[in-house]
């Protein structure tokens, strides 16, 4: 057998092509660091060492409404209810993961739950339709609706058992802003309305519920997103359970959305 002297130029090349190799896995694995920063959060839902939250407003490195577990040791010792405002410090390190995956330096109670549900508070009382298309929310306005992509990625995420959060503002003919917030903790749907912005509404300013499945509903150009406690509902059952009121097959739902298809 022969053997093969390696030359010095041998040697600096093949040393090269090791840096470059080691320096391609490790930029594939290891997540971009930036400084410190702090982003607000409202949490979906807690375990032992770790947060899943949903990010409130406007971030660098995140989305709004964007689902991210927190790992955080004292998360159990802070006895934090869904729906708690919360900011949290870390280094900016976002680990690429979906969701993203963050470790937390402090985290800062800045609103708990108290019969109410915080995270709608800081939004003015006058709210127009534009301000809540800025704000990347989902809005059913009286000049048409927008952000419609955000009701198809709460849809598949939480139809893949992936946690999700979607905020969705509509508006009644008086110009006043109700705001529902859909959260999905892995388990089932939870739902906040916010009417207290309505000066017309008679009843509960904050209605709660829960819901097991979320289900379409198509026929020509119309498609309707729904919550509801029973799977796989024909477009003939939903005519006679959802839609019709009257019908004594009626179910207990929620429309999310109602867009019409091009």
């Amino acid at each position: 057998m022969k053997r093969i002297a390696l030359l010095p130029q041998n040697l600096v090349m093949l040393t090269l092509l090791l840096c470059l190799v080691i320096m391609s896995i490790s930029g594939c694995s290891k997540p971009e660091v930036t400084a410190d920063t702090t982003f607000r959060a409202i949490v979906i839902s807690v375990q032992d060492e770790s947060i899943m939250t949903a990010v409130s407003g406007k971030t660098d490195v995140l989305a709004p409404f964007e689902p991210v577990s927190v790992h955080y040791k004292e998360a159990k010792n802070l006895k934090l209810q869904r729906g708690t405002v919360i900011d949290i410090l870390f280094d900016g390190t976002v680990m690429e993961s979906y969701p993203p995956q963050i470790k937390a330096k402090k985290i800062t109670v800045i609103e708990d739950v108290s019969g109410n549900w915080p995270p709608t508070k800081e939004i003015p009382k006058e709210y127009p339709s534009e301000s809540a298309k800025e704000d990347g929310y989902y809005v059913e306005g009286l000049d048409g609706n927008a952000n419609i992509e955000l009701v198809d990625r709460f849809q598949n995420n939480s139809s893949q058992g992936i946690t999700a959060y979607m905020r969705k503002v509509s508006y009644t003919i008086e110009g006043d802003a109700i705001i529902s917030d859909f959260i999905y903790d892995g388990n089932k749907y939870y739902v906040v309305v916010d009417a207290s912005r309505d000066a017309y509404s008679a009843g509960d300013k904050f209605i709660f519920s829960e819901y097991s499945y979320i289900n379409t509903y198509e026929k020509e150009n119309t498609r309707i997103v729904y919550l509801a406690d029973k799977k796989d509902i024909s477009p003939a059952d939903f005519e006679e359970m959802v839609l019709n009121p009257d019908s004594e097959n009626h179910i207990d739902s929620l429309i999310i959305s109602k867009n019409v298809i091009e």
